[in-house]
């Protein structure tokens, strides 16, 4: 079975938004919205690829870093591409300083309570509770 491990980001500004990306229309998923993240490449570590792809992605840099959790999800194969189990591990950050902010593709700032209004991958909707978790709310209480 084809495998991938896959970092993706809830990175938070100062008014407590989670930055999600627009699936480029042609790209798999196209049209939905997504967290930051990608591909964890060769010995790299899961935190630093989540800490690049931010990087890459976005041109911002996170600070208190935090692993909320991990899933899994199988898309069948289909007549172009075998089937694929992605791996994620989910990352948390605060982004303090969004000045720097460059996306490749449509973004939006939004609010924990609106991620519903923003059609996600079904793969990274297995995610999305995971900043319910009572943990989270202690995070984003700490944030400056």
């Amino acid at each position: 079975m084809n495998e991938q491990v896959i970092s993706l980001i809830a990175a938070f500004n100062r008014n407590r938004e989670i930055l999600l990306l627009k699936r480029p229309d042609a790209a798999h998923q196209g049209g939905l919205w997504s967290y930051p993240g990608g591909k964890v490449e060769g010995s790299e570590m899961p935190l630093q690829a989540a800490v690049r792809e931010l990087k890459e992605e976005t041109g911002l840099t996170g600070k208190l870093w935090r692993h909320l959790g991990k899933a899994s999800h199988t898309y069948p194969a289909s007549d172009k591409k075998p089937e694929i189990t992605l791996n994620f591990l989910f990352f948390v950050c605060f982004c303090p300083d969004t000045t720097s902010l460059s996306c490749e593709s449509e973004h939006a700032w939004v609010k924990l309570g609106n991620l519903n209004n923003h059609p996600m991958p079904e793969a990274n909707a297995k995610l999305t509770p995971m900043l319910c978790i009572p943990e989270m709310a202690n995070y984003l209480c700490a944030l400056e």
